[in-house]
C-alpha cells in the first residue's frame, strides 16, 4: 500500500472521520455545534477527491494535494502549539491534531517520493 494514492485515500478517510468525530463529541459534551471541527472532514474530501487524479499521475492534482496537506499540517502545528502553551496538557483536541500532523507529514512524504520517481521513469523514456 506505498501508493501515494492509497496513502492519500487513508489519510482523506482518517481526516473525515477525526471531523465527524471532534465534531460529534462537541456536540455530546457540550451541546453545541462547532462546526470549526469540520474542517478536517472539509480537507479530508478535498482530498478524497484528488485521490483519482493522484492515481492518473496527474501532476496539477497532485501538487494541490500537496498544497493542501501542508496547509492542514501548518494550521494544525499552530492549534496544538496553541492549545499545549494555554493548557499544558494533552487533551482530545491536541491529540486529533497530532494524528492529523503526523499523517500529512507521512502523506506529504509518499506523494514526494511518488513524483520523484514518476520523473525519473519519464527522463528514461525520453
Amino acid at each position: 500500500m506505498d501508493k501515494a494514492h492509497n496513502i492519500n485515500k487513508v489519510y482523506a478517510l482518517i481526516l473525515i472521520l477525526l471531523g465527524l468525530f471532534g465534531f460529534i463529541m462537541r456536540y455530546m459534551e457540550l451541546g453545541d455545534m462547532q462546526y470549526t471541527a469540520l474542517i478536517p472532514a472539509v480537507f479530508g474530501l478535498i482530498l478524497f477527491a484528488f485521490t483519482r487524479g493522484i492515481k492518473n499521475e496527474n501532476a496539477v492534482i497532485g501538487h494541490l494535494a500537496g498544497v493542501f496537506t501542508i496547509v492542514l499540517v501548518v494550521m494544525s502545528s499552530v492549534m496544538i502549539t496553541k492549545g499545549l502553551v494555554a493548557e499544558f496538557s494533552l487533551g482530545r483536541k491536541q491529540i486529533i491534531f497530532l494524528i492529523v500532523i503526523a499523517g500529512g507529514i507521512y502523506s506529504l512524504r509518499s506523494q514526494f517520493l511518488y513524483f520523484r520517481a514518476q520523473r525519473r521513469r519519464k527522463a528514461k523514456l525520453k
